[in-house]
């Protein structure tokens, strides 16, 4: 039987992206690497159909899905194009938050309640750095960072505004501040760079202070930051770190391995 690809799609609150990696050639998932990807903005999901219609089906979808159910209906619309998957009967695994899942333990009060992609980037993030203690950033519409125990225990995590969101707020919410894009700069000199160099400070910051305070408990902590803001963010930090493109595909891959 021909290796056919597992399709990894993280749907979040801005932006969907995903990508594909292999599979062993009698179906069985293995250890492969990403053989194509792609991002767009959530509206435009119906167009997601036309990125895929040129590729081969795919072995299993793997979802991850922040955005709510408005768009369960458009992603498997465009999944469509395999008649594989038309009429919604195709091997589409959505994921949820488990109590224990690829040698992470749940530590929520409620398992189910922590964000999929919050899920997935755990999983990721073990599957990179399976023996230390983890300091799991996540850089998006909110930045979310997560404490992974040696033992893959999620200890607990926090979430603040995402660098867009803070920029968006001064905007928003000031008569008289700007929505320009300004340039990180040591001693700023003009508004919209001191908007954009105060919200990477604020980012940068909260990483360091919870990442010190975490390093008390645990002297090998380490970093892995990521997300779409990640590579804005990660430059301002005096913490050492390990960058990743994108986590929560890195999870959505590590799950796939299992079924």
């Amino acid at each position: 039987m021909a290796a056919r690809e597992n399709l990894l799609i993280d749907i979040g609150n801005t932006f969907i992206k995903w990508s594909r990696h292999g599979t062993g050639g009698d179906g069985a998932a293995s250890e492969a690497t990403q053989t194509a990807s792609g991002r767009m903005l959530i509206e435009e999901i119906p167009d997601l159909g036309d990125a895929f219609r040129s590729q081969e089906p795919p072995r299993l979808a793997v979802v991850s899905n922040v955005a709510g159910t408005k768009v369960r209906n458009p992603l498997l619309r465009a999944l469509e194009v395999w008649p594989e998957y038309a009429n919604a009967q195709g091997p589409v695994h959505w994921i949820v938050s488990r109590e224990e899942q690829c040698g992470v333990v749940n530590g929520y009060r409620n398992p189910a309640q922590l964000g999929t992609d919050r899920w997935a980037a755990l999983i990721g993030a073990r599957a990179l750095e399976p023996v230390d203690p983890v300091l799991v950033v996540v850089c998006g519409t909110a930045t979310t960072i997560d404490l992974l125990s040696p033992e893959g225990r999620f200890m607990g995590g926090n979430i603040l505004p995402g660098m867009g969101l803070m920029l968006r707020s001064l905007h928003t919410n000031t008569a008289a501040l700007p929505d320009a894009d300004g340039d990180y700069l040591n001693h700023p000199t003009q508004t919209v760079d001191a908007i954009t160099s105060g919200c990477q400070h604020a980012q940068a910051g909260t990483i360091e202070r919870l990442f010190r305070r975490h390093r008390a408990e645990y002297g090998d902590l380490k970093c892995i930051i990521s997300g779409g803001a990640g590579k804005t963010v990660a430059p301002r930090l005096s913490i050492p770190y390990r960058y990743h493109e994108n986590l929560v595909l890195e999870g959505l891959h590590r799950i796939s391995l299992t079924l």
